[in-house]
């Protein structure tokens, strides 16, 4: 809180005092709006300092998801490969079957 000395209150009913007022007044102001500056200048750093490190994370992520899809692109199974792989396992069932036939026929003749 501002204090006024006695001795400028009684300027403050002449005119000089109007002016002295005005002048206090102003300095005041000026000084709350240099603090306001100051202020408005941290918050603005700090969202640019969010920003920046916002956008080096958005890098790193891209970056990240590019690697992905190119180990998907490598690892994962082609249409292909399951056809083989169908054509496989469904040979090897018929042999099973083939076998497990024998088996039963053989059974049949022994008894």
């Amino acid at each position: 809180m501002i204090t006024i000395p006695e001795w400028l209150i009684g300027l403050l009913g002449t005119g000089a005092g109007a002016v002295i007022a005005l002048l206090i007044r102003n300095a005041v102001a000026h000084t709350q709006n240099a603090a306001s500056a100051k202020a408005g200048q941290a918050i603005a750093n700090e969202a640019k300092a969010a920003a920046a490190e916002a956008q080096r994370l958005a890098a790193s992520l891209e970056r990240d998801l590019a690697h992905f899809r190119e180990k998907v692109a490598t690892e994962y199974a082609t249409i292909q490969l399951l056809d083989r792989i169908e054509e496989r396992l469904v040979g090897a069932l018929d042999r099973i079957g083939e076998r497990f036939d024998q088996f039963l026929l053989t059974q049949g003749k022994a008894k």
